[in-house]
């Protein structure tokens, strides 16, 4: 599974992730391989975190996250075919380096979440948030997800 995706959350189905209402910050899937994700996420202005057009920088650990979510979604829909979202619990922040102290919200950020180790159900991945050559964050996430 390497390539473009044309509109992965629609071809999976929108139930990819568990995520309703503002808590659904990702937007679109780029790009995808076996090991990496490339999405879209956009915080909207009326975010409870969201102030004077702006979200605080560690609201990025969310993003990567929610990226990582989806890297797992779909894998096990490519292996099992099984498209249901499940919970996922972000059990630790191995390490995280905030660039900026902010950043904008409704503006399209890409965010990457890159598989490091995997040992069921925990996954460590590496993550990144910017915008337009600017990169606000980059972290080691550990992940639980239920098999």
């Amino acid at each position: 599974m390497t390539g473009a995706v044309a509109d992965p959350l629609h071809a999976v189905g929108p139930d990819l992730l568990p995520h309703r209402g503002p808590a659904r910050l990702l937007t679109e899937i780029v790009r995808s391989g076996g090991d990496f994700v490339e999405a879209i996420c956009q915080v909207p202005a009326a975010h409870p975190l969201a102030s004077g057009g702006r979200a605080p920088c560690f609201l990025g650990l969310e993003l990567g996250a929610q990226a990582a979510a989806v890297l797992e979604a779909l894998d096990r829909a490519t292996a099992t075919g099984d498209h249901a979202p499940r919970v996922g619990y972000l059990v630790r922040v191995r390490e995280a380096t905030f660039l900026q102290p902010d950043f904008p919200v409704d503006t399209p950020l890409f965010v990457t979440a890159r598989l490091e180790r995997a040992s069921p159900p925990l996954g460590t991945f590496r993550i990144s948030v910017g915008v337009d050559g600017i990169e606000f964050l980059q972290a080691t996430l550990v992940t639980y997800g239920r098999t």
